[in-house]
């Protein structure tokens, strides 16, 4: 569709005004031109003075509604207070400006949108000052916008943007309006709590998540899953189930048995009554120590090349000392708060969706598959996520294909809800890891060579992404933040082996940074230890980025590190990882208590070219520092007769108030590109803990979750 014609089309009349278009990003600069070019940022004006801002990426609790808004309306000069801020549906003007389609992943939605955003506002901004102008019949100079009003300096006469919408279809939509300088915003760059709106909604409750959402004639289902990874449906008897009160309909689907009942909880506990014989049980007798043992087994067969460079070799049989640490990194379940759950109204040719997924293009794409729709005859609604931490962006789709299954072909929507349990037993999980790392040292204690070897699941390979995400062998999570260290050192040698199985995994906030940070960092403190050297003036000496020196320097100056307290028992450490495009350096004070310890303290020195929210970004920091503690300290997902051991939270531990240390988070605004925030806290915390400890205690911790110090 022509934009001319879309913007006719969705004015509904002059009764208000969309505004929409092509702002490109470096990326979409380097697209051939004869390529279309559509929206994808719109603001929504009504007569009244309702501003709606349509953002198109998902809220699930890491503020992208609140800062892409303050985008808008730091260039657009609105009443902040009183804008609306909307669900996107989904459609091509959305489109995240890294692949042809919606989501929201890989601390991605500032970084990628913020420019759009603002250029959006701006323009719009252009075009109610010179409709004003026109209408005062003065020069577009003489008029300034503040508050959702367009101002007559002369005469201090204003109009609102409302009033002046019916004037608007005929003035053109700047291409590349001016913005400003991020120096003079009075919003962007200042702190800012949640939007009021959805700071009130959440408070007293009217805020819709996806298990919240109800309607008309709407059923639930409940699914039983296999507790076997890969196990299928042989056979089942559900003659019980059929009896019971408000149980509606008991059906076959790919991953199980669905039933369908008046409620939930009716549904749930029906599935107690279901005789299932299970088929395709080959991993039925596999334990953790199986895998484990697999694990280690392939550490000593050759592997694809991550990279090479230098003569490690060599360097190895040159050094004066080497250092060499198996790292374990386990299972790990997100374990978001709000449990997971797809609600499918199917009416024959057509159907609408409420998802909480963090794919809405590729949600869609499933749902016209497996219902046999046509894309564009579905509507998708989107709620609030209640947290995702990456399970919302299923590659398998899990829970997606389940809601879909469950409500094909019925006269009544149906909500289907995955209990925690569900969740926690049958996966997606952060794949387990086992690396083999090993450093050389000189006289001088300098590292000369740098080899690794990492062992785990593919995230990537066999799904939509393993173009993105898998090539030669090597899986993106398991090189990200290894490969690419700030580090100067000559020799590299740094290897990978997928390993294949039933269990499905899954990017866990900050992806393959979880397991990298600690098998960098933790072998950085050993070596310089070995060398007898400060651990922060030995990065320095191995930094030749000034931005990783500038966050060094930062976190070591509000930590007093030079002047820091010995205290037995007592150990600090650091860390330093970019990831996200983000530099983020970490300081942890920890407490040894008898065979426990407390992370009594964090300092955190943030990095991301610029903080749009800083009170934001501090609130990601805090909350990320408290996610990574939790691995430290209790998560993990262990397996046994080839099922979880793990089902809820009372034994898939999380972090509780009582492990909450201090914080401290120091922003630095150094002008560089911008990077993502959601994820960037959480592997210098993996990497900073473990290096206290060590200073504490002189033992190299390498095993992850810490049971016992």
């Amino acid at each position: 569709m022509e934009r001319r014609d879309f913007l006719k089309t969705s004015s509904m009349v002059a009764s208000s005004f969309v505004i929409g278009f092509y702002i490109p990003t470096k990326s979409r600069a380097e697209e051939p031109k004869k390529k279309a070019l559509k929206p994808n940022a719109f603001i929504r004006i009504s007569e009244d003075n309702t501003i709606d801002f349509v953002i198109g990426q998902v809220e699930m609790g890491q503020g992208t509604y609140t800062t892409l808004a303050m985008c808008i309306a730091e260039e657009l000069n609105v009443k902040w207070d009183e804008i609306n801020i909307v669900a996107a549906p989904v459609a091509p003007e959305y489109n995240h400006a890294w692949a042809p389609m919606m989501f929201t992943g890989g601390s991605s939605s500032i970084l990628a949108k913020q420019q759009d955003m603002r250029k959006v506002g701006a323009a719009l901004n252009e075009m109610l000052k010179t409709a004003a102008a026109k209408k005062w019949k003065i020069r577009t100079y003489d008029v300034y916008t503040d508050s959702s009003y367009v101002i007559n300096k002369k005469t201090k006469e204003k109009i609102s943007f409302g009033e002046l919408v019916s004037s608007l279809s005929d003035i053109k939509v700047p291409t590349n309006p001016k913005i400003k300088d991020l120096k003079d915003c009075k919003i962007v760059g200042k702190p800012r709590s949640r939007h009021p709106k959805e700071m009130e909604a959440k408070v007293t409750g009217k805020a819709q998540f996806g298990i919240d959402v109800r309607i008309e004639g709407m059923k639930y289902a409940a699914i039983l899953h296999p507790r076997v990874f890969g196990a299928k449906v042989k056979s089942y008897d559900a003659s019980k189930v059929l009896k019971r009160d408000g149980i509606v309909k008991v059906k076959e689907i790919p991953s199980g048995i669905a039933v369908i009942a008046d409620y939930w909880w009716l549904a749930k506990e029906a599935l107690k009554d279901i005789d299932v014989t299970w088929e395709n049980l080959d991993f039925e007798n596999t334990s953790s120590l199986d895998i484990d043992k697999e694990y280690k087994e392939l550490l000593s067969e050759p592997a694809s090349t991550m990279r090479k460079d230098g003569d490690s070799k060599k360097a190895f049989e040159e050094a004066t000392n080497t250092i060499e640490t198996q790292y374990n990194f386990p299972f790990l379940s997100h374990a978001a708060m709000e449990p997971l759950n797809f609600l499918v109204k199917h009416e024959k040719d057509s159907a609408s969706i409420w998802s909480s997924s963090q794919f809405q293009t590729l949600t869609q794409k499933k749902a016209a598959e497996v219902l046999g729709v046509d894309f564009n005859n579905i509507t998708y609604n989107t709620p609030y996520l209640g947290g995702a931490f990456g399970r919302r962006g299923t590659l398998n789709m899990d829970f997606v294909l389940d809601g879909l299954y469950s409500a094909k072909g019925e006269d009544f929507p149906v909500m289907t809800i995955w209990t925690r349990e569900d969740d926690i037993k049958m996966g997606n999980y952060r794949p387990k890891y086992k690396n083999s790392v090993k450093m050389a040292l000189d006289e001088h204690g300098e590292i000369t060579a740098f080899d690794a070897k990492v062992i785990s699941q593919s995230i990537f390979k066999g799904t939509a992404l393993e173009g993105f995400g898998y090539k030669d062998g090597v899986d993106g999570a398991q090189k990200e933040g290894l490969v690419d260290h700030p580090y100067n050192i000559d020799n590299h040698d740094m290897q990978a082996k997928i390993v294949e199985s039933p269990i499905p995994v899954l990017w866990w906030r900050s992806v393959g940074h979880t397991q990298t940070s600690l098998s960098v960092e933790g072998m950085i403190d050993q070596a310089a230890a070995l060398a007898k050297k400060d651990p922060i003036e030995y990065r320095i000496g191995m930094l030749s980025n000034q931005r990783f020196i500038d966050i060094l320097n930062d976190v070591a100056k509000k930590a007093n590190w030079k002047n820091r307290k010995k205290e037995k028992n007592v150990g600090y450490g650091v860390a330093l990882v970019e990831s996200f495009g983000t530099i983020c350096a970490q300081i942890a004070k920890v407490r040894v208590i008898d065979k426990d310890f407390k992370v009594e303290k964090v300092w955190c020195s943030v990095d991301c070219g610029f903080a749009f929210n800083p009170q934001n970004v501090e609130n990601q920091m805090v909350g990320a520092i408290n996610f990574g503690i939790a691995a430290l300290k209790y998560s993990e997902i262990s397996i046994k007769n080839g099922a979880t051991e793990q089902s809820n939270f009372y034994d898939y531990r999380v972090s509780r108030i009582s492990d909450a240390p201090e914080i401290e988070v120091s922003i630095i605004n150094s002008g560089e590109k911008i990077g993502g925030i959601g994820e960037p806290g959480v592997p210098p915390i993996l990497a900073a803990v473990p290096n206290a400890l060590f200073d504490a205690t002189g033992k190299v911790y390498s095993s992850m979750p810490i049971k016992e110090v």
